[in-house]
């Protein structure tokens, strides 16, 4: 079952907070490529091709973790929480809880897809 309208705000929320300069951490070149599509804009940065420390040196202010929502993406998120909270940085996982939780697809590269898919055959899904 997919909510829209929670999805909706939710992905508001992201474009505007990156538009506004938050950081978007997510996993794979393919994550930005889907976000691109989806209107966000700013600074989105694959945490799988950056070291620890590199993430922590990158990163500042308002932070947005977006890993797929499944048992690798939980992980990663944890981990990247943990390694920037360790370094004073507060990390938003919310609006990834909110995604995901409106939403019948489990990874970042799909939400640009379902996206569409939503706009062309509402009724299809």
């Amino acid at each position: 079952m997919i909510n829209y309208e929670d999805f909706m705000k939710a992905l508001k929320e992201l474009i505007e907070r990156a538009r506004d300069g938050a950081i978007v951490l997510v996993e794979g070149r393919r994550d930005v490529e889907a976000l691109k599509d989806l209107g966000v804009e700013g600074k989105i940065l694959p945490v799988s091709s950056v070291s620890r420390a590199k993430l922590v040196e990158s990163v500042e202010g308002d932070v947005i973790i977006l890993t797929d929502w499944d048992e690798k993406g939980e992980k990663l998120k944890r981990e990247i929480f943990e390694v920037l909270l360790s370094n004073g940085v507060i990390a938003d996982t919310s609006i990834r809880k909110r995604i995901f939780s409106a939403v019948n697809v489990n990874e970042v590269e799909d939400l640009a897809k379902l996206y569409f898919r939503l706009h062309t055959h509402p009724r299809s899904l």
